[in-house]
């Protein structure tokens, strides 16, 4: 039953709110990536059947209750319901419903308990100013009601342009895979075969209140939106949903579920068809042709009856990086969280967020952005397919012999309606010279074994599993396996130079600009709730560095602020691997980011690792081979610099997890077999390692900086007994 406390909720959405909420709530988005936002208004009304049962004999479902009710000259409307009753098994002959009926063009939606309850007190959209509300009960349930508190009324604003040129070159277009939210006017889509589970941008929602609409029609003459009928309108689950919110050009991302229609019982792909199939490939930078499908607004000479209807243009790609891609299709207001689609593929590869055409291209989030990606690969709420579950008892390696000699292990659990096929079980291995496949073999119910090929040594493999039920299906883990597989490294053994978690930080220094008025770079426990920062550490050992540990607005102004870290001795590796976790979050889509540089003369110049603009709303981990950028050698430092310069942005910044490493190969790999009996590592070998240690014996001398006996060591001794080095 849904009560008048869901009302209540609803009629606060629309009631004023005082200077103290004002202040509280974030900037307004800038023109350039608004949303359309249609304008709504509540009109308060009072509409109740009172408390209705069936006549025994006269049918088995029967009309009880019929009312109208509306806005006067609203283009469009929604209910708001107050009390509502609808007792009987949802979906059954004996289930209460209600139907509510536009006047102007005789759309129906109907609602049982369950449909009403994923509509979350609200109807769908109605086009016309009033809509007839009736209830249908069953003489053998218990009395049924409905009552209408409010009526939602729509109203209409243009909103900004972005073309790319002298005119709006854009046509219609009738994408199935494309929908409208409404009422904030964004654009949402359809993506890998997912049936109820879309993507669109952050800064556009969504939220449960919002409603998809898919097969949109023109808007009538005055250029208000018209709405589908009640078939093609579903409601958002806000379990659902992940969003970033407004975090700025390659960073803005959002995925949602919907729940089936509640007059078809239909998923989105189901009734639509099609969807689109994503990739993290953007095409070189040639002018190759990017389409851009969606619902933006238009102004004069585009017809008014295309305002907010769905339109598509083509136009040459102009950039793309791991987080942003830029291209010069036209597109406005209400395009936001459009597919930005490579034409020679027809595979979408970004998300449309931001306006720029003046400054190079408009822009979007590009699909390959690992934490989109992430969110992606682990759906919530209704997105959550049925499938396969793999889960691992040992976790995961982080590092593997190149020998062939580790061992795998993976249960395998099976939702509903999923039966596994046992000898499907497969694992994928490339080390860039082509896929391994090694068959694994169950080896308890449920529970899969199998041993990593011999693999080039000295690098990463790219590797995931798949199996498949009794209907064929085929399912991966991870789940965009194979374009997004996990990553392990390959070596006898991995020595590390640097392996810190930041509750200490020796030798590590802060440099701030005379023009720095907030944000300068501390170490600590993350405070929570605090502007754009992280809510936690990356690693769960509490503290990291972060820029201006505080609650509030104390983001970065001005600057730069320079994290810099102390000397590292690398003479003692070949190739080593630097490592850490980075959080950016810059609200306004301007070129403000993290800077990472490295030095090879201790600090007297600094070569760009990267520039990081957004790391959407989460930690995101980074490698890179450090022999790519400078000499190896004894003076090595690297520096983190963030800046807002104009001083325009909610900006943030933070690191953890700090590694520089490397794997170690072809290594005599004696140096953990330290006692009797020679040849068998056990016990005996990590007490004698730990005595030689403690009397700081050369042996236990395992890592730089050599003369030192320090964590480093002990970490040395623990990885070449992991692998076995004898």
């Amino acid at each position: 039953m849904l009560t008048t406390l869901a009302a209540g909720l609803i009629l606060a959405l629309f009631a004023p709110v005082d200077g103290a909420r004002e202040r509280a709530q974030a900037p307004p988005l800038p023109d350039e990536i608004a949303p359309l936002n249609y304008p709504e208004h509540l009109v308060e009304v009072s509409l109740d059947s009172g408390d209705r049962t069936g006549v025994p004999g006269a049918g088995d479902m029967q009309l009880v209750y019929s009312a109208e009710v509306g806005a006067d000259g609203a283009p469009y409307i929604r209910l708001v319901f107050g009390e509502l009753s609808l007792p009987g098994e949802p979906g059954s002959s004996q289930s209460s419903y209600i139907a509510i009926t536009s006047l102007q063009d005789g759309a129906a939606q109907y609602l049982d308990a369950l449909g009403a309850a994923r509509w979350r007190g609200m109807s769908a959209y109605f086009n016309g100013s009033s809509v007839r509300v009736e209830l249908f009960v069953s003489p053998e349930t218990a009395p049924a009601r409905v009552s209408v508190s409010g009526v939602i009324a729509g109203e209409w604003r243009a909103g900004p342009r972005s073309i790319c040129g002298p005119d709006d070159d854009r046509e219609l277009s009738m994408d199935a895979r494309v929908a409208r939210i409404m009422p904030i006017g964004c654009t949402a889509w359809l993506f890998n075969d997912r049936s109820n589970c879309l993507l669109t941008a952050g800064h556009c929602g969504p939220s449960s209140s919002q409603v998809v609409q898919f097969n949109v029609p023109l808007s009538d003459a005055a250029g208000n939106p018209v709405a589908p009928p009640p078939e093609d309108q579903y409601p958002i689950d806000p379990a659902s949903i992940q969003s970033t919110g407004n975090a700025g050009v390659g960073g803005d991302w959002a995925t949602f579920g919907v729940f089936n229609n509640s007059n078809t019982d239909l998923s989105p792909l189901d009734a639509q068809g099609a969807s689109f199939q994503l990739t993290a490939s953007a095409p070189p930078v040639d002018g190759q042709s990017i389409r851009v499908t969606g619902f933006g607004s238009t102004s004069s000479p585009v017809p008014a009856t295309w305002d907010a209807a769905q339109k598509t243009h083509a136009g040459p790609f102009v950039l793309s990086s791991t987080t942003v891609i830029r291209y010069a299709a036209d597109t406005t207001g209400g395009n936001s969280g459009s597919p930005v689609i490579d034409e020679s593929t027809g595979m979408a590869i970004g998300i449309h967020t931001h306006a720029g055409c003046n400054s190079g291209g408009n822009q979007g989030t590009s699909i390959g952005l690992p934490a989109l990606q992430n969110a992606i690969n682990n759906p919530l709420g209704v997105c959550i397919p049925p499938s396969l579950t793999f889960s691992y008892p040992f976790g995961r390696p982080d590092s593997i012999s190149p020998d062939g000699i580790d061992t795998m292990r993976v249960v395998i659990g099976a939702d509903s309606g999923i039966v596994l096929q046992p000898n499907t079980v497969r694992l994928h291995v490339d080390d860039g010279t082509g896929e391994q496949i090694v068959m694994m073999t169950e080896v308890a119910p449920s529970t899969f074994e199998g041993v990593f090929p011999p693999v080039l040594c000295g690098g990463s493999i790219a590797y995931f599993i798949t199996a498949q039920d009794t209907d064929g299906g085929v399912y991966f883990d991870p789940r965009a396996a194979p374009g997004s597989p996990y990553t392990v490294l390959v070596g006898h053994a991995i020595v590390f130079a640097a392996n810190l978690d930041f509750e200490t930080a020796p030798g590590w220094t802060v440099e701030n600009d005379a023009s720095l008025v907030t944000g300068a770079w501390q170490r600590g426990v993350p405070v929570v709730g605090a502007n754009g920062a992280p809510q936690g550490d990356f690693d769960l050992s509490g503290q990291c560095w972060l820029t201006e540990n505080a609650g509030g607005n104390a983001d970065v102004d001005g600057g730069p602020t320079r994290l810099l870290s102390p000397v590292f001795d690398l003479s003692a590796t070949t190739s080593p691997i630097i490592a850490y976790a980075r959080w950016v979050t810059n609200n306004s889509g301007d070129s403000d980011a993290l800077l990472v540089e490295v030095s090879d003369d201790a600090g007297a110049s600094w070569t760009t690792l990267e520039s990081v603009l957004s790391t959407g709303g989460a930690w995101e981990e980074h490698q890179a081979n450090l022999d790519e950028f400078i000499a190896i050698n004894t003076q090595f430092r690297v520096r983190f610099s963030i800046a807002d310069q104009p001083n325009n942005s909610v900006l943030e910044g933070a690191i953890d997890q700090f590694q520089i490493f490397e794997a170690v190969c072809n290594v005599a790999c004696t140096e953990a077999d330290l006692e009797v009996p020679f040849g068998v590592l056990d016990i005996s070998d990590v007490l004698a390692f730990l005595v030689a240690f403690g009397g700081m014996d050369p042996i236990a001398d395992l890592s730089a900086p050599f003369g030192s006996f320090d964590s480093l060591d002990v970490i040395a001794f623990l990885t070449s007994f992991g692998f076995g080095c004898k």
